[in-house]
Parts: structure tokens; sequence; C-alpha cells
């Protein structure tokens, strides 16, 4: 009897650990997937763990459209075109914790390397503006070319700033703050991300239709790439050996072999794509006029789930919390 009542009570104390263990590593492992709703003024949170399920719709700022994400903060930063703000929401329980106001206004938001920074594009004042990520004072101001829109932050120390005007990007130390070169792209740049191994920097060309292919270590443009009309975001594929390019005119994402740098299809996906995000073997694309979310296999091409959204949801940056 006696041994009986141990084993139950050795067994019982382990479920309870267990389960206790399981709650808090679903605490701090959860996936959420963030949407800006720019018609509306919301946030939208999807639980990525529980079936792509939408857990909230949060008001945020008017006419919310880039986003950045602080995995080591749990934060995400929203930034809102039309009122000169950015909103920040909590993860641990998605709820607004401040507002950050701006004198200008922008679209483009990360944050840096370390997550001790925030970085967002003042669109009207050609700026970067840094901020302190835990006190959210303004720590400097660096002059950038006209229109400056997505933000790319690099491993080596390196801030990459798309420059629409000026049909350029910016390329910041992250240590000196200030720009130590500029580099050529397309006409009307916008978008732009690093490939996995942070060699190349992929910039989507809105006017001229293609994508610059830039070399970071040699500061300059080593290809183009042709896609349809109006490309607008890039992401990867889980292997790097892909590019999607979501083209707003088109109705369409473009993929590109990184290793050839040639055109290698293009996916019809829904109805004006704009942001675009991918994890774990599967892309995300946001459609502005169909008002949702697409999510295809990155091998395979074949929509696995599609998600209905707000009012013109934008999702300009990465949108994905895990």
């Amino acid at each position: 009897m006696l041994i009986r009542l141990n084993f139950f009570s050795f067994f019982l104390c382990s479920f309870l650990l267990l389960g206790f263990s399981f709650a808090l590593g679903k605490n701090n492992n959860d996936g959420y997937l963030f949407v800006t709703n720019q018609g509306e003024d919301s946030l939208y949170v999807f639980d990525l763990s529980n079936k792509n399920t939408l857990v909230k719709k949060i008001d945020v700022g008017a006419a919310p459209a880039g986003i950045a994400i602080s995995r080591k903060k749990r934060k995400v930063f929203v930034t809102n075109t039309k009122d000169s703000s950015i909103s920040i929401v909590d993860i641990n329980n998605l709820e607004i914790i401040d507002t950050i106001l701006i004198d200008g206004s922008a679209v483009g938001i990360e944050v840096s390397i370390d997550e001790e920074e925030l970085f967002v594009a003042d669109w009207f004042n050609n700026t970067l503006i840094v901020f302190d990520i835990d006190t959210l004072e303004i720590t400097n101001r660096i002059d950038v070319g006209v229109a400056p829109a997505g933000i790319v932050v690099s491993k080596n120390e390196k801030i990459y700033v798309v420059n629409r005007d000026s049909n350029s990007v910016s390329v910041i130390s992250n240590k000196k703050k200030q720009v130590i070169n500029e580099i050529s792209a397309g006409d009307h740049p916008f978008g732009a991300r690093l490939n996995l191994d942070e060699k190349l920097l992929f910039v989507t060309n809105v006017q001229s239709n293609d994508v610059s292919i830039i070399d970071i270590e040699k500061n300059k443009e080593i290809d183009r790439v042709k896609v349809e009309k109006k490309p607008y975001c890039v992401t990867f594929s889980s292997d790097g050996n892909k590019a999607f390019v979501t083209n707003q005119y088109s109705d369409s994402v473009s993929v590109i072999d990184v290793n050839s740098r040639l055109l290698e299809k293009n996916l019809k996906i829904g109805g004006f794509p704009e942001g675009i995000d991918s994890h774990d073997g599967f892309v995300y694309v946001v459609n502005w006029m169909d008002e949702e979310l697409v999510i295809f296999n990155e091998k395979s091409f074949k929509t696995v789930g599609v998600l209905q959204l707000g009012a013109n949801p934008r999702n300009f940056g990465k949108f994905i919390f895990w």
C-alpha cells in the first residue's frame, strides 16, 4: 500500500510539473501573426499555434501600415500613417502599452539586432529616427534620401534605408550613426529584405517593375530581375533558395531563384498583394483589395489557407512572431 501511494504521489507530482512546464513553454513560445488594417485603424492578431485563429482585434492609431516585432522585448510596433504615431503592443497581454508621437509620418519601421533600438523611417522629413526601445526617447536623427520607406538591419552593424524618391538605398553604420554609402536602385524602390546569409539585399522597385539585387560587400547593384507590375515587398523561403515578391497591380507573387538570380514563375495570389512574410515552409501574403491573407506552401506553391482580414490590410514589414 505504501509503495502504491508513493508511486501515485510521484506520478501526480510529475504530471503537475509537466503541466506547469507546458504552460510556461507555451507562454514563451507561442506563435502569433499580426496584420495592420489601414482602412479600420486596427491590428488583427492570429494564433499560429491554434489553427491560425483570430484571437484579438486591437484598435491602434489612424491608418496603420508598417510593422516590426521585438522578440526579446515581446513587443509589436505599428506605424500609423495619418496621425504621425507609433502604437506599441505588449505581446504577453495583447494590449497597447504606449504610443510614440513623431513630427513627420512613417511607414517603415524595424528593430536593431540586439533589440535595444527602434528605427523609424520618417517619410516627410527624410530622416531615420532612432529610439531607445525601453525609454522610447529619441537618441538620433540621421538624414537619408527622399521619402524613405523600407528598413533592413543586418548582423554586420549596418542599416539599409530604401529611399523611394531618390532611387537609392542609404547604408548607415549603426555604430557611428551616420550614412557611409549610397547605393543606386531602380525606379521608386520601396521594400527590401536581406537573403538568409545576408550577402544580398533584394529591393523592390515599384515604378520600374523589377527587383534590384545588391551585393552588400561591394555596395552596388549586381543584377536586376524583371517581375510583374508594382512590386512591393519581398521574403525568402526557409532554405534561402527562393525569393517571393508581391506585385500589387498584377495580383501576383513572383518567385525568383536566388542562386541563378532568374525569375522562376509568377503565382496568381489575390487582389493587390502587399505585405509578405514566411515561416516554417509557408509563405503568408496580405491582399489589400481582397482583405484576406493567403498562406501557401513554399515548395508546391499550393494554397493551404485563407484568413479574412479587416479593411485594407497592409503589413509593411516582418509580421510573424514565433
